[in-house]
């Protein structure tokens, strides 16, 4: 019998599915299991995660043991110890987080796990603007949470030199590119044929794509008024967007105020995203605030021109001459013209797998890296 796996705890997973699952899914997919296995550390009350079958059919395990402070103080100081006490096989905690947080950490730091991995992946949460009392709440408790971020990781990671600077500012950090099985975004014309016919759009209609969360950072209602615009220049256009969120019902009535009922799909949460792609066009994602966005890159390896937000989404996204930025500021109007300009010039459709790879973005090469990082770093005192 060989040796055993070491165990590498990962905390920031949600029952939804963002960008932090699938980054952390398709590292685990591509890890050799033999030598590192991971674990999933999750709320007590926690419903199942977005991926929970196919955690456990890799051999992972899904602790719910968390307790937040607001339903018991004791309890959410103690559970961590208890729980580390008891599982002597974690030789690591790699914490995943969108804002500001490292508290977990202190408890692996008393456990004596000697890798503690605090990961930014993005520049803020959007929530804390929307919010007063939040906003508040965090400004109040951010000196002792700046305290935490200084103390008990003993790396940090970051998806872009714009994560690392809002989280950790001036620490030294790993830049962890968001991988992709460039494999399976690949432009494949074949796919595109048969998805554009399955959707119902013609050889010649323009189709916009957009996926992301339908919340206020992903700025979807922005979006549909560039592709209003855009509809008025090119009628033959269509706009699918791929993905769930609150915002929904504003969107839907939006839609009907504006009358884009016909050449507007909400598609829901899709598990083939990838094939989606083949039947764009044109990917747009305007965001107002965004650590990378792995999805620029997805777009971009199926050979779509990609626009994003200048000064919010991170110059390392662009990994081909496919991306473009335009800053919100400039409107819709200018946006939409901008995407006019992009399909009328867009160079023949074709695989850019390849340049994907050479910008360090293959899933596989990401995943052996932290799995040789894991296996040198991981240990229990």
């Amino acid at each position: 019998m060989g040796p055993r796996p070491i165990h590498i705890l990962q905390w920031g997973m949600t029952t939804g599915l963002g960008g932090i699952e699938t980054f952390v899914m398709n590292v685990y997919r591509h890890m050799d299991r033999t030598k590192v296995q991971f674990d999933f550390l999750q709320g007590y009350h926690d419903g199942p995660l977005h991926f929970e079958d196919e955690i456990q059919s890799m051999g992972g395990t899904i602790y719910r043991v968390l307790v937040p402070q607001r339903d018991s103080l004791i309890r959410s100081r103690t559970c961590l110890p208890r729980f580390f006490r008891h599982h002597p096989e974690i030789a690591g905690v790699h914490m995943h987080a969108n804002f500001p947080y490292a508290l977990p950490l202190k408890y692996a730091q008393r456990a004596g796990i000697g890798l503690r991995i605090l990961h930014s992946h993005n520049i803020e949460e959007y929530q804390h603007r929307e919010n007063p009392l939040r906003a508040l709440l965090w400004d109040m408790r951010g000196r002792a949470i700046a305290r935490d971020i200084d103390r008990y990781p003993t790396h940090y990671f970051a998806c872009s030199d714009m994560a690392a600077n809002f989280m950790f500012p001036s620490k030294p950090y790993t830049w962890v590119r968001n991988g992709i099985d460039t494999e399976r975004f690949a432009y494949d014309a074949a796919t595109r044929e048969r998805l554009r016919r399955e959707l119902g759009f013609a050889d010649h209609t323009s189709v916009i794509g957009f996926c992301g969360g339908l919340r206020p950072q992903k700025n979807p209602l922005f979006l549909l008024e560039v592709f209003e615009r855009y509809h008025a220049i090119n009628p033959d256009s269509a706009l699918i967007l791929v993905g769930e969120g609150f915002l929904r019902d504003d969107i839907e009535r939006r839609i009907a105020d504006r009358e884009l009922d016909g050449c507007v799909r909400l598609l829901g949460q899709r598990t083939d995203i990838a094939e989606l792609y083949q039947a764009m066009d044109a990917f747009v994602l305007p965001s107002v605030a965004e650590g990378l966005g792995i999805v620029y890159v997805e777009a971009q390896c199926a050979g779509l021109p990609c626009l994003g937000s200048a000064a919010v989404v991170p110059e390392s996204a662009r990994v081909c001459e496919l991306m473009s930025f335009e800053r919100l500021e400039s409107g819709p109007e200018v946006w939409a013209e901008r995407l006019d300009d992009m399909i009328s010039h867009a160079a023949e459709r074709r695989d850019r797998s390849a340049e994907v790879k050479a910008a360090g973005y293959e899933m596989f090469d990401v995943a052996a890296q932290l799995q040789e990082f894991y296996m040198r770093n991981g240990k229990r005192a």
